[in-house]
Order: structure tokens, then C-alpha cells, then sequence
């Protein structure tokens, strides 16, 4: 527990803003203000699984999200189970919010992940799109910075059931696209076009949630496409 304060400390005080370690080659979070502002009730899980027992050495991935996230990470562990552990951080926050990649840094300060599966979207869809993508690029930046061995995969925004919620998750991802794209390196898991053909009655619950069989199709992807991150990295540290 000393260890985590003390390299979140020392973290934070090396960031500007709440960017990442080096300043000088990332952009800056604006958390000066809470761009977004509240929704009613905040909220904040983490678990990490196996981090002490026999299986401790095994490869381990890191799931970011949100509720949707929260939906489908048990079903995420059952998958991977024998083959990597699952450590999970879901949360209301955008990237932009006050303390979001200070949260962020001590997922991140917890373990050494192998992979690392990113998602921020949906609790962004009120905040300008030009702000969010500077939130966005940090929180990549971040996670390329404490944890420099990790392949990195961004899970684009699910769609919604609401078509207007869904054109700004739309815009969201096609931002979040160029971002990945300049910084290269980062795979991705193309969750807003494995659901979007679904049907809006039959397979949503609510205006952003999904049926349970959905969910196990989600839990899927995201395992296959977490085994497949980490089977690349394997290969690249051989030829290397």
C-alpha cells in the first residue's frame, strides 16, 4: 500500500494538468473545471483478481470502462480464466473530470498488465467533443507511460437505443479514431459496429443498456480480442 502512495504521489507531481509523466510530449487534461460537470450520483468500482495466489504470474489485462463494461467483465473473467487475470476499473467519469486520471493511476500503479482495454464514452456524451478528445489523448499517454510493456486496445462507445445519444457516440468514436491513429501502436475493438445492426427493442434494455444475451456477446469480443493483444505482444517480444 506505501509503495502504490508513494509512486501516485510522485506521479502526480511530475504532471501538469494531470498529463502524463513526460509534459513536454503530451497534452494537457483540462481539469481546471469540471468541463462535463455532475451527473446525480458519481460512482467507482475496481477489482483485480489473482493477485497473490499460484496463478499471480500469469499475464493479466486491465478493463476500462463504464457500466457497460461492469456488464460484461464477469463474463470477461470466466473466459480468460487459466489463460489471464482480469483486473476491472468502471466509472461514471469522463475524461475530462477532475481527478479522472489520477483514478486512472492507480488502477494503472496496481499491477503489471500485459494488455490494457480502454473505453471512455458514454458519460461523455455532454461534453464538447474538442475537450474530450484532449482527455481522451492523456489517459492514452498515461497508460503508455506507466505501463510501457502493455499493447493498449481502445473499445469504441457502444451504440444507443436513442438515435441522437448515438450520432454523439458516433462522433465520440470517430474523434477517438484519429487520436489512435496518431498515436499508433493502440489496436482496436470495434464494440459500436458489432452493435449497432442489433435491434433497438428486442436487444437493448434501457436507453444504454444491453440484454444478457448481448452482454455475453460483448464479454466475447472483448476476451478474444484481449487474447489476440496479448498473443501479438508474445510474438513481438520473440522477434525482438
Amino acid at each position: 500500500m506505501k509503495k502504490s502512495y508513494f509512486a501516485f504521489a510522485a506521479l502526480v507531481v511530475a504532471c501538469a494538468c494531470f498529463a502524463a509523466p513526460k509534459p513536454e510530449e503530451l497534452v494537457a487534461c483540462p481539469v481546471s473545471k469540471n468541463l462535463r460537470g455532475h451527473e446525480n450520483t458519481e460512482w467507482s468500482i475496481s477489482y483485480g483478481y489473482h493477485l497473490t495466489d499460484k496463478n499471480r504470474n500469469m499475464p493479466r489485462v486491465l478493463l476500462v470502462g463504464d457500466s457497460i463494461c461492469n456488464a460484461y467483465q464477469r463474463d470477461v473473467v470466466r473466459i480468460l480464466s487459466g489463460k489471464m487475470n482480469v483486473t476491472y476499473w468502471v466509472s461514471s467519469y469522463c475524461v475530462t473530470s477532475p481527478g479522472y486520471l489520477k483514478r486512472l493511476a492507480l488502477c494503472l500503479d496496481e499491477a503489471k498488465y500485459d494488455v490494457v482495454h480502454f473505453n471512455n464514452g458514454l458519460h461523455s456524451l455532454d461534453t464538447p467533443t474538442e475537450d474530450w478528445v484532449k482527455g481522451f489523448r492523456a489517459a492514452l499517454e498515461l497508460i503508455r507511460a506507466m505501463q510501457p510493456q502493455a499493447k493498449i486496445v481502445w473499445a469504441t462507445s457502444t451504440p444507443l437505443k436513442d438515435p441522437t445519444k448515438t450520432a454523439k457516440s458516433r462522433e465520440l468514436n470517430e474523434a477517438g479514431a484519429k487520436v489512435v491513429a496518431k498515436l499508433g501502436g493502440i489496436a482496436t475493438d470495434d464494440l459500436f459496429a458489432a452493435m449497432d445492426p442489433l435491434d433497438r427493442n428486442k436487444d437493448w434494455n434501457d436507453t444504454f443498456h444491453f440484454k444478457r444475451h448481448v452482454i455475453a456477446q460483448q464479454a466475447k469480443l472483448v476476451a478474444e480480442t484481449c487474447l489476440k493483444a496479448l498473443n501479438a505482444s508474445a510474438k513481438s517480444a520473440k522477434i525482438k
